[in-house]
């Protein structure tokens, strides 16, 4: 685990905006697509892909900082 400030480069930070822009365009689309879904249904569903491309970024920037 990394301890202090986590410093992000320009290509992380651009990599996390395409994430966030793609996510967002997901759940446009799921809410689109399945009306019939609950709004917790649907927010459960973003929350679960966020947290799983959270956590992969995350691994990834700790193993470059380890390098």
């Amino acid at each position: 685990m990394l301890c202090g400030r986590l410093v992000m480069s320009r290509e992380q930070l651009l990599e996390l905006e395409d994430v966030k822009r793609s996510l967002l365009v997901q759940a446009y689309r799921m809410k689109q697509e399945h009306p019939h879904m609950s709004p917790v249904g649907i927010e459960m569903e973003m929350y679960s892909a966020l947290m799983a491309e959270v956590k992969e970024i995350t691994t990834r920037i700790q193993m470059s900082a380890e390098a």
